[in-house]
Formats: C-alpha cells, sequence, structure tokens
C-alpha cells in the first residue's frame, strides 16, 4: 500500500493457534492442522469424556513486520488475535466389543438391548 507518498509493505506470520474443544478443555499449537490422509493420524485431535453438543472454536495469534520503500523489516508491537467462527459439533458415545456372536444368538451381549426387539 502506499502511505503519505511512501510505499508500505507488511508482512504477517502465524505464531500460535489456540483451540477451544468446547467441553472446557483446549490446547495451544504452533501447527494450523491439517486434514488427515485417509487412514493418517490428525496433527491435532481430542477425545471427549460424553456425549452432547459441543461448540469448537480456534484463535490464530500473528505477528507481523512492515518495510517502507523497500528499507528493513521492523517488526510490529503487539499480536493480532483472529477468532474463527464456532462450530457446532454433536458427540456421540461409540465403543467396540470383540465378541464372537450376534444379538440374535445372544439377545444380552453387548448393546443388543436396541437390537434384539
Amino acid at each position: 500500500m502506499t502511505l503519505l507518498t511512501y510505499a508500505v509493505q507488511v508482512k504477517v506470520t502465524p505464531e500460535r493457534f489456540n483451540w477451544d474443544f468446547g467441553d472446557g478443555s483446549g490446547t495451544t499449537t504452533t501447527a494450523k492442522g491439517a486434514k488427515p490422509l485417509p487412514g493418517g493420524t490428525p496433527q491435532i485431535g481430542h477425545e471427549y469424556q460424553k456425549s452432547g453438543k459441543v461448540s469448537a472454536s480456534m484463535t490464530a495469534t500473528f505477528s507481523g513486520e512492515f518495510s517502507v520503500d523497500g528499507g528493513p523489516w521492523l517488526p510490529i508491537d503487539g499480536f493480532a488475535h483472529v477468532a474463527s467462527n464456532d462450530i457446532g459439533i454433536e458427540v456421540y458415545r461409540y465403543h467396540r466389543y470383540l465378541v464372537d456372536e450376534d444379538c440374535y444368538s445372544n439377545p444380552r451381549g453387548p448393546d443388543c438391548a436396541q437390537s434384539a426387539r
């Protein structure tokens, strides 16, 4: 941009990401995360302890530098904090059982109460 006839350049650099998982817990990372490949492990994850609706969010913190008319890059004091929109998540409980029979042969087996009716 031009400011009072001087060419001014600004650089911003992401420094950290503060994750709020919506259940009273969170974490701070220096990686923004990415969609994992099929079968891969996510860079950032969270294991919820109970089911229900939560609102998760993330706040990115950026540092900045500026240069005037091609001069040296100088730091900008402070940080910029940019919050994401909340994302509503419905957390469902799931579990796996290793069993050698189905609900028809053992109606009292794990999770069979619903399907044996």
